[in-house]
């Protein structure tokens, strides 16, 4: 971040991102609670997920309030105006994390209370590939890393893949059975979420490219966008 003439604005956006790195930390926090809810079959774990949704939404009220107020009381232009609207747009995608996770949850505990399935560990690699996604996007931002943030933008495209094979694992498997389907279904619409968060995730790389570089790579397939100079100061 650059520094600015005014230490008042650097300590109000220093506050901003702090707010925002405690909602990343909540948000990650719930998405792991509603997977070991369903993995675990544990749904103390799931209503934990579901109950804290609502503190991550509080935060993100308290982030807009004061973003709204770094912005009217010091105007900024240029990187220090990037720094606030991208942050804002970060806790925003923050806030639908935490909306997915808070899904996963619900359907766990559907799941849990259905006769166990063996397939309820082929989501595990999906998760997997979900979080580590999630956590490069967020140390990218953290960082204030541009070119980290590019790289881990292309990593949505594995997840992409593993949710579409996992779905169509599932379905040739509902297919053959003929017992109640209703743990397979749930377990669809948790990939879809947990696909979903990869998208958000991948907003967040480019909200980061966005703040540093002052370039929208929401519609480039390439991180080239995010290896050239600033076009902007």
């Amino acid at each position: 971040m650059h520094e600015h003439i005014l230490s008042s604005f650097n300590q109000a956006l220093s506050r901003l991102r702090e707010q925002v790195l405690t909602m990343a930390s909540m948000a990650r926090k719930n998405l792991g609670d509603a997977m070991r809810g369903l993995l675990e079959r544990d749904t103390d774990l799931c209503n934990a997920a579901i109950a804290a949704d609502q503190d991550v939404n509080e935060l993100e009220k308290s982030i807009d309030q004061l973003g709204m107020q770094i912005l009217l009381k010091f105007q900024p232009t240029a990187h220090d105006l990037r720094q606030v609207m991208g942050t804002m747009r970060v806790a925003s995608n923050l806030e639908r994390i935490a909306d997915q996770a808070s899904s996963i949850a619900k359907r766990a505990r559907h799941i849990n209370l259905l006769p166990e399935i063996a397939e309820i560990k082929l989501i595990e690699p999906v998760y997997q590939i979900c979080l580590r996604n999630l956590s490069a996007s967020l140390q990218a931002f953290a960082d204030a890393n541009s070119e980290a943030a590019a790289a881990a933008r292309l990593q949505d495209k594995e997840l992409d893949a593993a949710e579409k094979s996992l779905d169509a694992e599932l379905l040739q498997i509902m297919e053959s059975r003929e017992n109640p389907l209703q743990a397979y279904l749930h377990l669809i619409f948790v990939a879809r979420f947990l696909e979903r968060v990869g998208d958000h995730a991948k907003n967040i790389c480019e909200d980061t490219v966005f703040i540093e570089k002052a370039q929208d790579i929401r519609f480039s397939k390439g991180a080239g966008a995010a290896a050239v100079p600033d076009s902007q100061p």
